[in-house]
């Protein structure tokens, strides 16, 4: 029979909460046993207030990492204990302060004996490793949230099945699709588009240029094309469908791009782009393109910027 166990590190979360309440139903036991009815949920709070002097319910919440309501909640639970007072703070009469009261701070050094067995009996149950663990876990998910790491993983697990492979007859309409679909984002279909998107072999391939397609499964997710032109090519048809973006493949279109472009011998290798494209423009210049001025007038009205690749100097990687 599939236990838990089996699930590895994908029921991680509902381990934890069982151990967590495990750990907090022992605990809470104990204290009884000791006379103390409060539960061990509420004890962060007295530990900061100990430690650190009289704190508004906002610098409490934020020290633990809970909500505002979530600490109110517990402060009238401590309040109506007498563990804690409650204060306007002088500096903010519209702020309340907790601080310990002589109660509370009699049951924080009562309790020292109790809280040197619990951390006994966690090193018995974990080892002494498990707490530095915990506290760096906590401390990297407050840099980045567990579910950015997921996406980051993922982002990083899907690029790494992007293959970039060649123009076949099949992938037709996904190259036409893939660059309308950009251009009616940013811009709008030119007729010179209709013309080289409808019938790309006669229009870029025959005359000696190159397409390339990123795929993902069975899905293409992408396209750039090496179009002839007087002295060496013109880089072109740059596109990415917007689900994919970020995966950085636009930027394996176009290191296929280059590569072939070295591998023809030819002199020149250009682009046309628009100046509001910015991170299009960032990707071509950390890959080696430089913006110089415009030989002759554009065939795309909406082109304002003219780069050139410079196979002499080294390509800067992203």
């Amino acid at each position: 029979m599939t236990d838990l166990k089996d699930y590895g590190g994908l029921l991680m979360g509902s381990r934890l909460r069982r151990l967590s309440e495990a750990l907090y139903a022992g605990v809470d036991e104990i204290y009884r046993e000791h006379g103390v009815q409060l539960s061990s949920r509420c004890f962060p709070i007295l530990f900061l207030l100990r430690d650190n002097g009289a704190l508004a319910i906002t610098d409490l919440a934020a020290r633990l990492g809970q909500s505002h309501p979530a600490l109110s909640q517990m402060s009238r639970k401590l309040l109506s204990e007498g563990v804690v007072t409650e204060r306007a703070d002088p500096a903010d009469d519209r702020r309340r302060l907790l601080d310990l009261s002589r109660k509370g701070q009699a049951l924080m050094a009562r309790l020292g004996p109790v809280w040197k067995a619990v951390e006994g009996a966690m090193e018995d149950l974990a080892g002494a490793e498990l707490s530095p663990v915990l506290l760096r876990m906590d401390e990297a998910l407050g840099e980045r949230s567990f579910a950015k790491r997921i996406r980051d993983r993922f982002q990083l697990n899907t690029a790494a099945a992007v293959e970039v492979i060649p123009f076949e007859p099949r992938y037709r309409d996904d190259f036409k699709r893939l660059n309308v679909e950009w251009l009616e984002k940013h811009f709008y279909v030119e007729a010179i588009d209709h013309e080289v998107l409808s019938q790309p072999e006669r229009t870029i391939l025959k005359p000696g240029g190159f397409i390339f397609l990123a795929r993902l499964g069975d899905e293409i997710v992408g396209t750039s094309a090496l179009i002839k032109a007087k002295g060496g090519f013109e880089l072109s048809k740059m596109a990415v469908t917007e689900r994919y973006q970020g995966l950085r493949i636009g930027h394996r279109l176009l290191e296929a791009a280059i590569a072939t472009f070295q591998k023809t011998g030819a002199k020149t290798l250009f682009l046309e782009s628009n100046s509001k494209l910015k991170t299009a423009i960032r990707l071509y210049e950390r890959n080696g393109f430089e913006h110089v001025p415009r030989p002759e007038a554009s065939h795309y009205q909406r082109a304002d910027v003219y780069m050139v690749y410079r196979p002499s100097g080294k390509v800067r990687r992203a």
